[in-house]
């Protein structure tokens, strides 16, 4: 099945590498994906819950109020029944397809006090079976900065403007945005507290596989929480691009990479090759 998005098709073909916000407007219907590999999905993360339920689940304890509100609104969204046995983020995941990632509004740290009456977004917790080479447990209470700090030069591109974003959204409009990445395994649960699975030795470009993620982006009325949903889409790369002018595309972008992009994002060691294959 080819992916539903091609995020590097986007935007001026000789244009060169660099992090982009790229949101667009969110209609509420579509706040899910369900598509053919919904229930293969499912299945997936229930079976992770079960076998890794201290790497895919992690929240802060007082999430409580925020997890309950993003909770209902998901289960009367797509008319499921929340279980009563497991944490109401855990038990919205189990509804849908997508990860969830909660952030939630706590007054700033600094100076070793609260600075009284000023909040900023931290990340509450999540419900992520399908991580892309991170540690879930890691981001728990850390800011979007903080969260993104490992992203090569992503803060020093977009650092003001994701803030500027977050200050502004408001529960009446929501949005989406994509992201991508070539990985040498179909697997969707690459974590990197050591138990996915072996990773294999790949050499040949034509065995790569494109991961898309499709995420959404919703501020709650009651408690001011963002929850991300993130969709997760793997393809072999030969698949998803069958045309010259998308293989030509991506192949700019890989090729105007930073270094320490490349490298955050696995590829310093496959990208010329990748290169050459996607223009022949």
């Amino acid at each position: 099945m080819k992916p539903p998005y091609l995020p590097f098709a986007d935007g001026p073909a000789d244009a060169s590498f660099r992090w982009r916000l790229g949101v667009r407007p969110l209609d509420l219907a579509n706040w899910f994906e369900w598509g053919p590999d919904a229930e293969v999905a499912l299945a997936e993360k229930a079976d992770l819950k079960d076998r890794y339920p201290d790497t895919v689940f992690a929240v802060l304890d007082d999430i409580g109020p925020e997890s309950t509100e993003v909770a209902r609104a998901i289960a009367e969204h797509v008319g499921g029944e929340l279980r009563d046995d497991v944490h109401p983020l855990d038990a919205a995941a189990r509804l849908v397809p997508e990860d969830l990632v909660l952030m939630v509004e706590r007054p700033i740290r600094g100076g070793g006090r609260a600075d009284s009456g000023t909040t900023e977004l931290v990340f509450g917790g999540g419900s992520v079976c399908f991580p892309n080479r991170w540690d879930l447990r890691s981001k728990l209470g850390r800011t979007m900065a903080e969260v993104h700090e490992p992203v090569a030069q992503l803060n020093e591109q977009l650092g003001t403007a994701v803030d500027r974003f977050f200050q502004r959204l408001r529960p009446e409009r929501s949005f989406w945005r994509l992201g991508w990445g070539i990985l040498d395994t179909d697997d969707r649960y690459t974590p990197i507290d050591g138990t996915a699975a072996p990773r294999p030795v790949v050499a040949d470009p034509a065995a790569m596989w494109l991961r898309v993620e499709r995420e959404t982006l919703r501020r709650f009325p009651a408690t001011g929480a963002v929850l991300f949903t993130i969709r997760t889409y793997v393809t072999p790369l030969d698949v998803a691009l069958t045309n010259r002018s998308t293989r030509a595309r991506l192949a700019a972008a890989l090729d105007t990479m930073p270094l320490d992009v490349r490298d955050y994002k696995d590829l310093a060691t496959t990208t010329d090759a990748l290169v050459s294959h996607l223009r022949i």
